[in-house]
């Protein structure tokens, strides 16, 4: 899958375009090399069947209730029932394939079959003689307890042809895909010393190999792969992800002509004395004092214990926060802060310094909880271990684990920019959080202490490794309308998230406002006053686009909030309660959309499979054709409503405000 746009900007970077522009580095090395964007992907064919739900097979069930005479949604346990086994998932998901594309060979990429789910979402790619083709993606998902396929999507090629001759790819090794990186992006402070460099293991089907001197933990991941062009050729290249302090790419390597033909860009850009988790910034919140707030289920051993060593400093099992106040390339050179042994990380704040390292330590215990929380959060949602979380240790025994969430703060090896850089699961994410400077360059702030572009950076983590399956971390890039999801999600999270007393649909909220004034152009709110964006006003803007997703998912967070019972604190505090609050069960049926939703997904394909999520739920028809209609709602609302069309090539989008004919009782909601 080469990217569509070879470069992701950062929401933050593109506020300050204008004033700090230059070129990234993809963009200088194509340039350079004369490469033109080539980036193809099929297109996805998303199809959805009639789910059939058996009242005796449920083994967990919602249900409608009241309590304090508002309604609640209960989850009722019931007797767990096995999961049928005269086919498994991934026999029906072979029948599938034979049925529908018997001429067309695939791999699997991905088996997702969670224990806290009726659903198996069964990953593959399209392959040639056993090796993948990278830009395809076929996903099926599955109810376990029928064996009924719910949903599809497939992104295929057809007639492929080879332009490898059998030759040439077997005298094109590893080391010398290297050093044509090397040589053509003049890439190394330091000449390459081939016989050092070693292949440590395979990680989901890439080779870890290390002796790489110009990355940042001096390893890279390589493969072997196919890359489809529309003129149906299939084109064998190297695979090589690289992590270059300020850039994690990937680059393509044609085994047929031994050049660079394209890159894509995995960076995304944009602690307990702390901001709480729902407080946008330190700027309008003040800090509180928290006491273990993780999760038990989420952290059993806690944020500071790994299951092999305990650490008294803002390292843990989920994250690893480091300062890199002297912009060091080298992990090795950067520092956690200590919370001394009795764990207290209740650091001054003082908020008329004018260097961020002068408020590093509390910057440092902000980040450390905010991102814990939001792996408690979000595992407690379904982005749990099976599903390609972020830990040292994976309790269960499923993923890949050693991968938690690298975060520097103080990081001067950028400035006015937060980035997130996310691979397949198994591989460190790095969330860096360079200072932010005003004209002059003489007041910094810290985007540590802002917790919305947290929230967003650590939520395209979860986008990237859930959508696609934990192995395939590259399914919201290679199409506009997917690369606005991307963003549309992170803000949707950053908003949501933030859900709190004294707030309403109504309430304007302006994302990132701590360190930037404008960097969205509307506030998310339901006042169509202040942002009346709509599926028609969709473009090729990728930000715009965000915008656009991101006040939908907000209509329908509401939606549900008013018509179910809430809680503000639910999220930070873990409470035990009878019922699901309102504000939490829109969160977990985004989760699990992004494991029902094809790559590189449209936006009809995007609320489909929200609805998809909905109706997934062992919960009687009455408690579901409920919420779907609320759904259906909010997203009518701003024109993404049930007739809706994509776009027809560069066609204008066209607002639909219908709802299926059930829904009609709640159109005025």
């Amino acid at each position: 899958m080469l990217l569509k746009k070879t470069l992701i900007l950062s929401m933050l970077s593109i506020v300050f375009a204008n004033e700090y522009k230059k070129d990234s580095f993809i963009q200088n090395a194509m340039k350079k090399l004369n490469i033109e964007d080539s980036s193809l992907f099929p297109e996805t064919k998303f199809d959805t069947y009639e789910f059939q739900n058996s009242p005796e097979l449920h083994s967990r069930s919602f249900e409608e209730d009241y309590i304090d005479g508002k309604p609640v949604v209960i989850e009722i346990e019931k007797e767990a029932l096995e999961k049928r086994n005269f086919l498994n998932s991934t026999e029906i998901a072979k029948q599938f394939m034979n049925q529908n594309y018997p001429n067309i060979e695939y791999i699997f990429t991905d088996i997702i079959d969670g224990e806290e789910s009726t659903i198996a979402s069964i990953h593959m790619a399209q392959a040639i003689n056993g090796v993948e083709v990278r830009n395809s993606a076929i996903n099926v998902n599955i109810d376990t307890l029928t064996g009924n396929i719910i949903s599809s999507g497939v992104s295929i090629w057809d007639n492929l042809e080879i332009v490898n001759s059998a030759s040439k790819v077997a005298t094109m090794d590893l080391t010398e895909a290297i050093n044509i990186v090397v040589e053509q992006l003049d890439i190394s402070k330091e000449p390459i010393d081939l016989s050092s460099i070693k292949i440590e293991k395979s990680i989901n089907k890439h080779l870890l190999v290390s002796g790489i001197p110009f990355t940042f933990d001096n390893s890279l991941l390589a493969r072997k792969v196919y890359i489809a062009s529309k003129e149906n050729k299939a084109e064998q290249v190297w695979e090589l992800t690289l992590d270059l302090e300020t850039d994690y790419i990937i680059v393509f390597i044609s085994i047929d002509n031994r050049q660079i033909i394209n890159f894509q860009d995995l960076t995304n850009h944009a602690t307990y004395r702390v901001v709480p988790i729902n407080s946008p910034n330190i700027g309008s919140y003040s800090r509180v004092t928290y006491k273990d707030p993780f999760y038990k289920e989420s952290s059993p051993l806690g944020w500071h214990n790994n299951n092999n060593k305990s650490f008294t400093d803002t390292r843990g099992n989920n994250v690893l926060v480091y300062e890199n106040s002297d912009g060091n390339d080298s992990i090795s050179g950067n520092k956690p802060i200590s919370g001394g042994k009795n764990l207290m990380f209740e650091f001054t704040y003082n908020d008329s310094k004018k260097k961020v390292e002068e408020n590093q330590n509390a910057a440092a215990a902000n980040a450390f909880y905010v991102c814990n929380m939001l792996h408690d959060i979000f595992y407690k949602l379904g982005f749990d271990e099976a599903n390609g979380n972020f830990q040292t240790t994976n309790f269960s025994g499923k993923g890949q684990g050693n991968d938690p969430v690298i975060v520097r703060v103080s990081d001067r090896s950028g400035e006015n920019n937060a980035q997130m850089s996310v691979s397949i699961d198994g591989v460190k994410p790095i969330l860096k959080l360079f200072p932010f400077y005003n004209k002059n360059k003489n007041i910094e702030k810290d985007p540590a202490f802002d917790n919305q572009i947290i929230i967003h950076e650590y939520s395209h983590g979860v986008s990237n490794r859930m959508i696609g399956g934990p192995s395939n971390s590259k399914c919201l890039y290679d199409t506009t309308e997917a690369q606005q999801l991307n963003e549309g999600y992170s803000d949707f999270f950053a908003d949501a998230m933030q859900f709190r007393e004294n707030i309403n649909r109504n309430t304007l909220v302006n994302l990132f406002s701590y360190v930037i004034d404008g960097a969205r152009k509307y506030p998310i709110t339901s006042n169509t006053k202040y942002n009346n964006l709509k599926y028609s006003n969709l473009n090729s803007d990728v930000y715009l686009g965000s915008e656009v997703w991101s006040v939908m998912l907000h209509e329908v967070f509401w939606n549900f909030v008013e018509a179910y019972k809430n809680d503000p604190d639910y999220l930070v505090t873990n409470k035990n309660l009878s019922f699901k609050p309102s504000n939490f069960l829109v969160l977990n049926f985004v989760i699990q959309s992004f494991k029902l939703m094809p790559c590189n997904p449209t936006f009809i394909q995007a609320r489909d499979s929200f609805i998809l999520a909905i109706d997934s739920t062992n919960g009687s028809k009455e408690v579901r054709t409920k919420m779907k209609c609320l759904a259906w709602v909010g997203f009518a609302k701003r024109g993404l409503g049930y007739n809706a069309k994509k776009a027809f090539k560069k066609g204008a989008y066209t607002n639909d405000f219908t709802v299926p004919s059930e829904c009609t009782q709640y159109k005025n909601f």
